[in-house]
């Protein structure tokens, strides 16, 4: 006997089947040994990968648009990685709260993230978990050092100094005296730097917000 299956079936199972299809590539995260082009500079720490991934440069953070050196940072890391063939080393973060990728780009052997804090174009932001003696973020902060003692890029803009510098025991940030995220917090779980400086080579990086 010839059973006829119910023909709104047949296009049902197809949709599923598309569904577990599109599922199984969301959030696909690229493989630290993918090689890939990159297909376009959005600044100087976020390029454009294929399919519409973003990479944020990791451990750096480059001026914003409208700040010094923007477009300095923008056209450095587009003339070293615009088209190339990349590669990406990840960390334990791998995407940031905007769903862009985060890792070290690597042109063959060249660090990117590396090349723009040395031109004094970008300054470290890492995290105490990604410093070790053989990590990029131990590179970066050697890069900075030397950038910040030839005065270049950013580190030639002049500021007016706070009469002192603080940061949170246990993080790698040094803030204004008067910034929300140290203001609150008892003197004994604080470290004072007396100028900008003196953070800066110990490894410390400004606060996102106050700027210091």
């Amino acid at each position: 006997m010839n059973i006829k299956r119910p023909i709104f079936l047949v296009p049902f199972f197809i949709v599923l089947l598309l569904l577990v299809r599109i599922v199984g590539d969301i959030d696909r995260d690229i493989r630290p040994d993918d090689r890939f082009q990159v297909v376009g500079v959005i600044d100087g720490d976020t390029v454009e990968l294929p399919g519409g991934e973003q990479l944020r440069l990791l451990g750096i953070d480059c001026p914003e648009r409208g700040e010094p050196f923007y477009d300095s940072a923008t056209a450095l890391t587009s003339a070293l990685v615009m088209g190339k063939t990349v590669r990406v080393m990840f960390s334990l973060r791998r995407r940031d709260a905007y769903g862009r990728m985060l890792g070290y780009l690597f042109v063959d052997t060249l660090l990117v993230n590396e090349v723009l804090v040395r031109r004094g174009l970008a300054n470290v932001y890492v995290f105490p978990d990604e410093i070790d003696d053989d990590s990029p973020g131990r590179r970066l902060q050697t890069a900075q050092a030397e950038a910040l003692s030839e005065k270049i890029g950013i580190w030639s803009i002049p500021r007016t100094p706070e009469p002192y510098y603080l940061a949170a025991t246990g993080s790698l940030r040094f803030h204004r005296p008067d910034c929300k995220a140290v203001r609150s917090r008892p003197r004994s779980e604080l470290i004072r730097f007396e100028t900008r400086e003196e953070a800066l080579t110990q490894g410390y990086t400004p606060c996102r917000n106050c700027r210091p």
